[in-house]
Protein backbone atom coordinates (compact mmCIF):
# COMPACT_ATOMS: atom_id res chain seq x y z
CA UNK A 1 0.00 0.00 0.00
CA UNK A 2 2.68 2.40 0.81
CA UNK A 3 4.03 2.00 -2.28
CA UNK A 4 1.09 2.59 -4.10
CA UNK A 5 0.92 5.28 -2.21
CA UNK A 6 4.35 6.71 -3.55
CA UNK A 7 4.30 5.81 -6.91
CA UNK A 8 0.41 6.90 -7.57
CA UNK A 9 1.37 7.14 -11.26
CA UNK A 10 3.20 3.89 -11.92
CA UNK A 11 0.66 2.07 -10.10
CA UNK A 12 -2.34 3.44 -12.84
CA UNK A 13 0.11 2.45 -15.64
CA UNK A 14 0.71 -1.08 -14.48
CA UNK A 15 -3.01 -1.32 -14.19
CA UNK A 16 -3.90 -0.02 -17.28
CA UNK A 17 -1.92 -2.31 -18.87
CA UNK A 18 -2.90 -5.28 -17.22
CA UNK A 19 -6.45 -4.17 -18.27
CA UNK A 20 -5.63 -3.45 -21.93
CA UNK A 21 -3.73 -6.83 -21.89
CA UNK A 22 -6.83 -8.26 -21.03
CA UNK A 23 -8.67 -6.36 -23.26
CA UNK A 24 -6.39 -7.68 -26.11
CA UNK A 25 -6.25 -11.71 -24.93
CA UNK A 26 -10.27 -11.44 -25.05
CA UNK A 27 -10.67 -9.50 -28.27
CA UNK A 28 -8.52 -11.81 -30.23
CA UNK A 29 -11.05 -14.32 -30.13
CA UNK A 30 -13.75 -11.74 -30.79
CA UNK A 31 -13.88 -8.34 -32.22
CA UNK A 32 -10.39 -8.18 -32.65
CA UNK A 33 -10.43 -11.42 -34.65
CA UNK A 34 -9.15 -9.92 -37.87
CA UNK A 35 -6.55 -7.64 -36.50
CA UNK A 36 -3.40 -8.84 -37.74
CA UNK A 37 -0.83 -9.54 -34.60
CA UNK A 38 2.37 -10.74 -34.13
CA UNK A 39 3.22 -11.89 -30.82
CA UNK A 40 7.05 -11.57 -31.90
CA UNK A 41 7.05 -7.89 -32.57
CA UNK A 42 4.33 -5.87 -30.37
CA UNK A 43 2.39 -6.94 -26.82
CA UNK A 44 -1.00 -8.29 -27.01
CA UNK A 45 -2.61 -4.94 -25.63
CA UNK A 46 -1.06 -3.29 -29.01
CA UNK A 47 -4.39 -5.49 -30.48
CA UNK A 48 -6.91 -3.09 -28.61
CA UNK A 49 -5.23 0.12 -30.10
CA UNK A 50 -5.47 -1.22 -33.72
CA UNK A 51 -8.81 -2.20 -33.35
CA UNK A 52 -9.63 1.16 -32.08
CA UNK A 53 -8.21 2.56 -35.22
CA UNK A 54 -10.64 0.92 -37.37
CA UNK A 55 -13.37 2.08 -34.70
CA UNK A 56 -13.84 -1.64 -33.10
CA UNK A 57 -14.11 -0.06 -29.84
CA UNK A 58 -13.34 -2.43 -26.03
CA UNK A 59 -17.25 -2.54 -25.28
CA UNK A 60 -17.86 -4.01 -28.53
CA UNK A 61 -17.22 -7.44 -27.21
CA UNK A 62 -19.59 -7.52 -24.68
CA UNK A 63 -22.17 -6.05 -26.62
CA UNK A 64 -21.59 -8.08 -29.98
CA UNK A 65 -20.60 -11.65 -31.20
CA UNK A 66 -17.13 -12.81 -32.66
CA UNK A 67 -16.48 -12.71 -35.75
CA UNK A 68 -15.78 -16.34 -36.60
CA UNK A 69 -19.43 -16.85 -34.37
CA UNK A 70 -21.03 -14.68 -37.50
CA UNK A 71 -19.56 -16.47 -39.63
CA UNK A 72 -20.61 -19.68 -38.60
CA UNK A 73 -23.90 -18.78 -38.12
CA UNK A 74 -25.19 -18.29 -41.08
CA UNK A 75 -23.39 -21.35 -42.98
CA UNK A 76 -25.70 -22.60 -45.66
CA UNK A 77 -27.37 -19.40 -46.07
CA UNK A 78 -26.98 -17.38 -49.66
CA UNK A 79 -25.50 -13.62 -48.97
CA UNK A 80 -27.90 -10.88 -50.14
CA UNK A 81 -27.22 -9.30 -53.49
CA UNK A 82 -28.46 -6.08 -52.46
CA UNK A 83 -25.28 -3.59 -51.43
CA UNK A 84 -25.78 -1.99 -48.19
CA UNK A 85 -23.99 0.14 -45.82
CA UNK A 86 -21.92 -1.80 -43.60
CA UNK A 87 -20.78 -0.22 -40.32
CA UNK A 88 -16.66 -0.54 -40.13
CA UNK A 89 -16.99 -2.42 -36.96
CA UNK A 90 -19.56 -5.47 -38.96
CA UNK A 91 -18.01 -8.50 -40.99
CA UNK A 92 -20.48 -10.05 -43.72
CA UNK A 93 -21.75 -13.56 -43.19
CA UNK A 94 -19.94 -15.69 -45.55
CA UNK A 95 -21.09 -19.23 -46.72
CA UNK A 96 -18.52 -22.27 -46.36
CA UNK A 97 -17.65 -24.33 -49.57
CA UNK A 98 -16.28 -26.82 -51.12
CA UNK A 99 -13.18 -25.45 -52.94
CA UNK A 100 -14.32 -28.10 -55.80
CA UNK A 101 -17.37 -25.49 -56.90
CA UNK A 102 -15.30 -22.88 -57.67
CA UNK A 103 -15.67 -22.24 -61.36
CA UNK A 104 -13.08 -21.00 -63.48
CA UNK A 105 -13.89 -17.52 -64.69
CA UNK A 106 -15.17 -16.37 -67.83
CA UNK A 107 -14.55 -12.98 -69.94
CA UNK A 108 -17.68 -13.21 -71.63
CA UNK A 109 -20.25 -14.14 -68.48
CA UNK A 110 -22.36 -11.49 -67.59
CA UNK A 111 -20.74 -9.25 -69.66
CA UNK A 112 -21.15 -6.77 -72.64
CA UNK A 113 -17.87 -6.52 -74.75
CA UNK A 114 -16.18 -3.09 -74.31
CA UNK A 115 -16.62 -2.23 -77.90
CA UNK A 116 -20.30 -3.54 -78.37
CA UNK A 117 -23.01 -1.04 -79.88
CA UNK A 118 -26.84 -0.98 -79.80
CA UNK A 119 -28.69 -0.73 -82.35
CA UNK A 120 -30.32 2.63 -81.21
CA UNK A 121 -28.98 6.03 -82.76
CA UNK A 122 -28.18 9.51 -81.54
CA UNK A 123 -28.06 12.54 -83.53
CA UNK A 124 -27.03 10.12 -86.32
CA UNK A 125 -24.35 8.13 -84.07
CA UNK A 126 -24.79 4.58 -82.51
CA UNK A 127 -25.39 4.44 -78.64
CA UNK A 128 -22.85 3.34 -76.51
CA UNK A 129 -24.15 0.18 -74.29
CA UNK A 130 -22.69 0.31 -70.80
CA UNK A 131 -20.93 -2.35 -69.68
CA UNK A 132 -23.03 -4.60 -66.92
CA UNK A 133 -21.10 -5.15 -63.42
CA UNK A 134 -19.97 -8.85 -63.16
CA UNK A 135 -21.22 -10.69 -60.18
CA UNK A 136 -19.01 -12.97 -58.12
CA UNK A 137 -18.51 -16.52 -59.26
CA UNK A 138 -18.50 -17.54 -55.95
CA UNK A 139 -18.20 -17.04 -52.23
CA UNK A 140 -15.24 -16.68 -50.06
CA UNK A 141 -14.93 -19.74 -47.91
CA UNK A 142 -15.19 -20.05 -43.94
CA UNK A 143 -11.70 -21.29 -44.63
CA UNK A 144 -10.38 -18.16 -46.08
CA UNK A 145 -12.25 -15.62 -43.94
CA UNK A 146 -10.68 -17.28 -40.75
CA UNK A 147 -7.05 -16.80 -43.09
CA UNK A 148 -7.43 -13.20 -43.58
CA UNK A 149 -7.23 -14.83 -47.78
CA UNK A 150 -8.66 -12.20 -49.65
CA UNK A 151 -10.64 -14.71 -52.79
CA UNK A 152 -10.25 -14.41 -56.03
CA UNK A 153 -14.15 -14.52 -56.23
CA UNK A 154 -14.18 -13.06 -60.07
CA UNK A 155 -11.40 -13.78 -61.41
CA UNK A 156 -9.66 -11.28 -64.19
CA UNK A 157 -12.80 -10.74 -66.37
CA UNK A 158 -13.33 -7.65 -65.34
CA UNK A 159 -9.87 -6.49 -65.71
CA UNK A 160 -10.09 -8.12 -69.12
CA UNK A 161 -12.56 -5.51 -70.20
CA UNK A 162 -11.73 -2.43 -68.79
CA UNK A 163 -8.09 -3.05 -70.86
CA UNK A 164 -10.18 -3.21 -73.71
CA UNK A 165 -10.70 0.96 -73.35
CA UNK A 166 -8.44 2.85 -75.68
CA UNK A 167 -6.86 5.84 -73.43
CA UNK A 168 -5.63 8.89 -74.17
CA UNK A 169 -2.53 10.44 -73.69
CA UNK A 170 -2.91 13.85 -71.81
CA UNK A 171 -0.67 16.88 -70.29
CA UNK A 172 -0.50 18.01 -66.95
CA UNK A 173 -3.32 20.42 -67.53
CA UNK A 174 -5.42 18.07 -67.55
CA UNK A 175 -5.77 17.28 -63.93
CA UNK A 176 -6.99 20.85 -63.40
CA UNK A 177 -10.09 19.83 -62.39
CA UNK A 178 -8.93 16.59 -60.73
CA UNK A 179 -9.78 14.99 -57.33
CA UNK A 180 -6.92 12.56 -56.17
CA UNK A 181 -8.07 10.22 -52.95
CA UNK A 182 -6.15 7.37 -51.72
CA UNK A 183 -3.76 6.56 -48.66
CA UNK A 184 -0.11 6.93 -47.82
CA UNK A 185 1.22 5.89 -51.49
CA UNK A 186 -0.93 8.75 -52.68
CA UNK A 187 0.43 11.31 -50.21
CA UNK A 188 3.83 10.48 -52.15
CA UNK A 189 2.36 10.97 -55.03
CA UNK A 190 1.39 14.38 -53.73
CA UNK A 191 4.73 15.27 -52.48
CA UNK A 192 6.98 13.62 -55.40
CA UNK A 193 5.64 15.19 -58.08
CA UNK A 194 4.31 18.52 -59.17
CA UNK A 195 0.63 17.41 -60.00
CA UNK A 196 -0.39 18.98 -56.87
CA UNK A 197 -0.07 22.56 -58.42
CA UNK A 198 -2.75 20.84 -61.00
CA UNK A 199 -5.28 18.42 -58.76
CA UNK A 200 -6.79 18.65 -55.48
CA UNK A 201 -5.59 15.69 -52.78
CA UNK A 202 -7.57 14.34 -50.43
CA UNK A 203 -4.92 11.88 -48.94
CA UNK A 204 -3.69 10.55 -45.46
CA UNK A 205 -2.04 8.28 -44.03
CA UNK A 206 -3.88 4.80 -43.54
CA UNK A 207 -6.88 5.90 -44.92
CA UNK A 208 -9.30 2.88 -45.65
CA UNK A 209 -12.05 2.40 -47.81
CA UNK A 210 -14.24 2.21 -44.91
CA UNK A 211 -13.23 6.12 -43.64
CA UNK A 212 -13.52 7.60 -47.40
CA UNK A 213 -16.66 9.66 -46.82
CA UNK A 214 -16.13 10.29 -43.05
CA UNK A 215 -12.13 11.32 -43.12
CA UNK A 216 -11.83 14.79 -41.96
CA UNK A 217 -8.69 15.73 -44.06
CA UNK A 218 -6.69 18.16 -42.27
CA UNK A 219 -6.78 21.41 -43.52
CA UNK A 220 -9.50 20.53 -46.30
CA UNK A 221 -12.36 18.78 -44.63
CA UNK A 222 -14.23 15.82 -46.25
CA UNK A 223 -14.82 14.38 -49.49
CA UNK A 224 -18.65 16.08 -48.96
CA UNK A 225 -16.75 19.17 -48.67
CA UNK A 226 -14.60 19.01 -51.38
CA UNK A 227 -17.27 17.68 -53.90
CA UNK A 228 -19.91 20.67 -52.56
CA UNK A 229 -17.09 23.53 -53.14
CA UNK A 230 -15.93 22.01 -56.46
CA UNK A 231 -16.83 20.62 -59.85
CA UNK A 232 -14.76 18.10 -60.61
CA UNK A 233 -14.21 16.56 -64.18
CA UNK A 234 -12.47 13.34 -62.73
CA UNK A 235 -12.19 11.62 -59.53
CA UNK A 236 -9.19 8.92 -59.11
CA UNK A 237 -8.97 6.91 -55.69
CA UNK A 238 -6.82 4.34 -54.86
CA UNK A 239 -7.15 2.68 -51.53
CA UNK A 240 -6.71 -0.83 -50.11
CA UNK A 241 -3.67 -1.89 -48.63
CA UNK A 242 -4.58 -1.09 -44.97
CA UNK A 243 -8.05 -3.10 -45.80
CA UNK A 244 -6.20 -6.84 -46.55
CA UNK A 245 -6.41 -7.98 -43.13
CA UNK A 246 -10.11 -7.30 -42.79
CA UNK A 247 -13.18 -9.15 -43.22
CA UNK A 248 -13.64 -10.79 -47.01
CA UNK A 249 -13.17 -9.84 -50.43
CA UNK A 250 -17.05 -8.97 -50.39
CA UNK A 251 -16.95 -6.79 -47.05
CA UNK A 252 -14.34 -4.50 -49.23
CA UNK A 253 -16.14 -5.08 -52.30
CA UNK A 254 -19.53 -3.88 -50.90
CA UNK A 255 -17.80 -0.93 -49.31
CA UNK A 256 -15.82 -0.02 -52.31
CA UNK A 257 -18.81 0.03 -54.56
CA UNK A 258 -20.16 2.12 -52.24
CA UNK A 259 -17.85 4.70 -51.92
CA UNK A 260 -17.56 4.58 -55.87
CA UNK A 261 -21.36 5.44 -56.23
CA UNK A 262 -21.49 8.01 -53.91
CA UNK A 263 -18.98 9.82 -55.80
CA UNK A 264 -21.19 9.47 -58.85
CA UNK A 265 -24.27 10.83 -57.06
CA UNK A 266 -22.48 13.62 -55.63
CA UNK A 267 -20.50 14.93 -59.11
CA UNK A 268 -22.41 12.98 -61.41
CA UNK A 269 -20.50 14.86 -64.54
CA UNK A 270 -17.16 13.22 -63.06
CA UNK A 271 -14.98 10.73 -64.72
CA UNK A 272 -14.00 7.97 -61.91
CA UNK A 273 -10.85 6.51 -62.01
CA UNK A 274 -10.95 3.47 -60.10
CA UNK A 275 -6.88 2.61 -59.94
CA UNK A 276 -5.69 -0.96 -59.00
CA UNK A 277 -3.74 -0.91 -55.49
CA UNK A 278 -0.32 -1.23 -56.47
CA UNK A 279 1.23 -4.58 -55.16
CA UNK A 280 4.28 -5.07 -52.75
CA UNK A 281 7.89 -6.31 -53.55
CA UNK A 282 8.31 -9.72 -53.66
CA UNK A 283 10.52 -10.00 -50.61
CA UNK A 284 7.11 -8.46 -48.63
CA UNK A 285 4.99 -10.94 -50.58
CA UNK A 286 6.36 -13.86 -50.07
CA UNK A 287 7.49 -13.12 -46.36
CA UNK A 288 3.56 -11.92 -45.34
CA UNK A 289 0.61 -13.76 -45.15
CA UNK A 290 -1.74 -10.86 -45.29
CA UNK A 291 0.00 -8.10 -47.34
CA UNK A 292 0.98 -10.07 -50.35
CA UNK A 293 0.32 -9.83 -53.89
CA UNK A 294 -2.25 -12.59 -53.78
CA UNK A 295 -4.70 -10.67 -51.54
CA UNK A 296 -3.86 -6.82 -53.74
CA UNK A 297 -4.84 -8.69 -57.03
CA UNK A 298 -7.48 -10.86 -56.12
CA UNK A 299 -9.13 -7.18 -54.72
CA UNK A 300 -7.73 -5.65 -57.73
CA UNK A 301 -10.30 -8.42 -59.80
CA UNK A 302 -13.05 -7.27 -57.70
CA UNK A 303 -12.92 -3.59 -58.13
CA UNK A 304 -11.97 -3.81 -61.99
CA UNK A 305 -15.83 -4.90 -62.62
CA UNK A 306 -16.98 -1.72 -61.92
CA UNK A 307 -15.37 -0.51 -64.49
CA UNK A 308 -18.08 0.91 -67.40
CA UNK A 309 -15.72 2.14 -69.94
CA UNK A 310 -18.04 5.42 -70.13
CA UNK A 311 -18.25 7.04 -66.43
CA UNK A 312 -16.45 4.23 -64.56
CA UNK A 313 -12.72 3.49 -65.52
CA UNK A 314 -10.15 1.31 -64.32
CA UNK A 315 -6.65 1.34 -64.49
CA UNK A 316 -3.57 -0.40 -62.89
CA UNK A 317 -0.31 1.38 -62.39
CA UNK A 318 1.11 -1.67 -61.07
CA UNK A 319 2.14 -1.97 -65.36
CA UNK A 320 4.61 0.50 -64.86
CA UNK A 321 6.28 -0.29 -61.44
CA UNK A 322 6.58 -4.01 -61.26
CA UNK A 323 9.50 -6.65 -62.24
CA UNK A 324 8.71 -9.11 -64.52
CA UNK A 325 7.39 -11.75 -61.80
CA UNK A 326 4.52 -8.90 -61.14
CA UNK A 327 5.70 -7.71 -58.12
CA UNK A 328 7.02 -3.96 -56.84
CA UNK A 329 10.50 -3.83 -58.13
CA UNK A 330 13.08 -3.80 -55.49
CA UNK A 331 14.84 -0.73 -56.68
CA UNK A 332 11.66 1.62 -56.75
CA UNK A 333 10.85 1.30 -53.12
CA UNK A 334 12.46 2.09 -49.50
CA UNK A 335 10.00 -0.13 -47.55
CA UNK A 336 8.62 -2.99 -49.73
CA UNK A 337 5.11 -0.89 -50.09
CA UNK A 338 5.77 2.55 -50.93
CA UNK A 339 7.94 4.41 -54.12
CA UNK A 340 10.89 5.93 -53.38
CA UNK A 341 10.12 9.81 -54.21
CA UNK A 342 11.62 9.75 -57.42
CA UNK A 343 10.07 6.73 -59.04
CA UNK A 344 6.35 8.53 -57.94
CA UNK A 345 6.59 10.44 -61.64
CA UNK A 346 6.64 6.69 -63.39
CA UNK A 347 2.84 7.10 -61.68
CA UNK A 348 2.19 10.56 -63.05
CA UNK A 349 3.73 9.50 -66.38
CA UNK A 350 1.44 6.04 -66.80
CA UNK A 351 -1.79 8.76 -65.56
CA UNK A 352 -0.70 11.18 -68.30
CA UNK A 353 -1.16 8.06 -70.72
CA UNK A 354 -4.22 6.92 -69.45
CA UNK A 355 -6.69 10.09 -69.92
CA UNK A 356 -9.98 9.95 -71.31
CA UNK A 357 -11.23 12.65 -73.94
CA UNK A 358 -14.93 13.15 -74.75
Amino acid sequence: MKWIKKCPTLTILVILGLLFTIIGIVGRFTVYADQEYDPLKAPVLSVMFTGINDDIYPWQIFTGKSSEAMAQSTEGNETDDTLQEVPASTEIPIKEQEESTIQEPSVSANSVSANSVSDNKIDGKEEEIPLERLKPLRESTHEEYLNHISADIYGDAGVVRAAAYTFDTVDASYFDDALFIGDSRTVGLRDYTDLSEHADFYCETSLTIYKVLEENFKGLGTIQDALANKDYGKIYLMVGINELGRGTTEDFMEQYTLVVDTLHQMEPEAKIFIQGNMRVSGKKNSGDAIFNNSNINARNNAIATLADNQQFFYIDVNEVVCDEEGNLAEDYTFDQIHLLGVYNDLWKQFLMTHGVLD
